[in-house]
């Protein structure tokens, strides 16, 4: 299985072009407007009236849920010293001067596309650095990453379970997405490789965490996936690269979802020309038309 790209491509080419620009080279104007999965969408202006810095702006349904629970302490933490006041139609914006850059470009450019990660990924470090420090969160926590998707965290003293509230609109991904969760359970299970990696479990019905907050029927989700963190799996470096796979975990089964229809759909084809063949080769050739001469004489072509 493929893990996806933690940032935007698009916005990391786009940021780049005018972060990386030569000092002899114009600057242009710029407004390139762009979408990425769970919903999220961005905006990225370099005006014509001030061409010395660039704007950089991004929609996230689910800031305002995660604003106080670790959200802004990302934003702060990653781009406080661009941050500035949010353009209209989006959650948070950061201003990108120029010729007041201190830091490694390249580096910034990598962090601005992966804006989305880092800020959403607030959330979970909000309750994994409590976990690491020793001084666990009480409390549990909801919150939709996406229309369709909603996650809870349910701290306890020694671990923070990740459950995601899992669901499509069609009917036919709904039949992969159950096979995919329950083949990844016991790919999880069977594979010694991943023994350090944290344990998942996937059920149809709603597990015991949820009835704390009020969660004892399905609701016309697919079902739940749950991943039990350690705080030996959030020490140290470790912490980030959880963060980053839990949150694009949803993406993450969609693109595997979409590729899974994607082969059934050219095996169906390579099928249907195989078929062909097989149906041209049954044909039986149609008898040959006799020939008659002048005289009336009947003759067969060689």
């Amino acid at each position: 299985m493929i893990l996806l790209e933690e940032g935007n491509r698009i916005l990391q080419e786009t940021v780049s072009q005018h972060i990386n620009l030569p000092d002899d080279e114009k600057r242009e104007p710029l407004d390139v407007r762009l979408c990425d999965f769970d919903d999220v969408s961005y905006r990225v202006q370099v005006e014509k009236d001030n061409l010395t810095q660039m704007k950089v702006s991004m929609a996230v349904p689910c800031y305002h849920q995660i604003e106080s629970k670790g959200g802004a302490d990302a934003l702060k933490k990653y781009f406080g010293d661009y941050q500035c006041s949010p353009e209209a139609g989006f959650d948070l914006t950061v201003c990108i001067k120029f010729d007041e850059i201190k830091e490694d470009k390249t580096k910034l450019v990598e962090r601005l596309s992966q804006m989305k990660i880092l800020v959403v990924g607030g959330v979970f470090d909000h309750f994994f650095e409590a976990l690491n420090s020793g001084s666990p969160k009480t409390e549990p926590f909801q919150f939709d990453i996406r229309s369709d998707t909603r996650v809870y965290l349910f701290p306890k003293a020694d671990r923070v379970t990740v459950i995601f509230s899992i669901d499509f609109t069609e009917a036919f991904d709904k039949l992969i997405a159950k096979v995919f969760l329950n083949e990844f359970v016991l790919a999880r299970k069977n594979d010694r490789s991943v023994g350090a990696a944290p344990s998942c479990s996937f059920s149809e019905n709603p597990p015991q965490e949820l009835q704390s907050v009020g969660v004892n029927e399905s609701r016309g989700v697919i079902g739940f996936m749950s991943f039990p963190v350690l705080a030996s799996h959030v020490k140290d470096n470790k912490r980030e690269p959880v963060i980053k796979t839990l949150q694009t975990f949803r993406t993450f089964l969609q693109y595997h979802i979409k590729m899974a229809k994607s082969n059934f759909h050219q095996r169906m084809r390579a099928r249907c020309v195989s078929l062909i063949k097989v149906l041209n080769r049954a044909k039986v050739d149609a008898p040959s038309e006799e020939k008659k001469t002048a005289s009336g004489r009947t003759f067969k072509r060689a």
